[in-house]
């Protein structure tokens, strides 16, 4: 079986998602396509120049219908946005299937999530965070909001616990997310295959332990402090 391939983007590029789907997918598929056609060379070194090595990555992800085009949105794209902006990859079938296929709002949601997941944990085995990080990024924040009110109408729908509840639930039975949420003041995930929701709920306990006993030792040392203040002379 082949190495499954992705398409690599910045988080910000899902803003938009849920009104314009497919807008925002292609933006993805042409930053992702030209950012991946910066690192190729062609065997003929006189067919290295960037819209021959933007053509090579569309044969290389099996994608038809290259032009000048979208070699320049790609590029508009690509150069618009920093360099250091938060990226994300995303399985092609998982975008295909997204690009081709009606979906709800829901779906989307799902979709938004995962990415935003994925964003944060980024190249570690497993992640910490909370609801108002999480819907950040899903609305194609790089940082968590102040205010719910910065949110889009389409990611605010999401602000509670029932339907965050929801999407967690549709990404543990289908698309690999292991999690655990048990008096941590956030939740821990991770999509890597080494995990699962028993070691990440070993290392979440641990991580409570282990404050609470950095805040029993602040305590002991402002009780000490209180002391020493009592035992000064008038």
């Amino acid at each position: 079986m082949s190495e499954a391939k992705y398409f690599n983007f910045p988080i910000q590029l899902i803003d938009g998602i849920f009104k314009y789907k497919i807008k925002a997918l292609t933006d993805g598929l042409y930053y992702a396509l030209y950012s991946h056609s910066l690192k190729l060379e062609t065997e003929d070194q006189g067919k290295n120049s960037a819209y021959n090595k933007f053509v090579k990555s569309w044969s290389w992800y099996n994608v038809t219908g290259v032009d000048r085009d979208k070699f320049s949105r790609g590029k508009q794209l690509f150069d618009s946005i920093p360099e250091k902006s938060v990226k994300v990859g995303l399985n092609i079938s998982i975008f295909w299937d997204y690009y081709k296929n009606e979906k709800t709002d829901f779906d989307i949601a799902c979709l938004c999530a995962f990415l935003a997941m994925k964003s944060i944990i980024g190249e570690k085995p497993y992640c910490k965070m909370d609801n108002s990080y999480l819907l950040a990024r899903m609305a194609g924040k790089s940082k968590a909001i102040e205010d719910k009110k910065e949110l889009p109408p389409e990611v605010l729908y999401y602000v509670n616990e029932y339907q965050t509840v929801k999407i967690k639930n549709t990404l543990r039975l289908g698309w690999g997310l292991k999690h655990y949420s048990f008096h941590t003041r956030g939740f821990y995930v991770s999509f890597d295959e080494n995990f699962n929701d028993t070691k990440l709920g070993q290392i979440a306990e641990k991580d409570r332990k282990s404050n609470k006993v950095n805040q029993l030792k602040e305590h002991d040392k402002d009780v000490r402090r209180q002391v020493k203040e009592s035992l000064k002379p008038p």
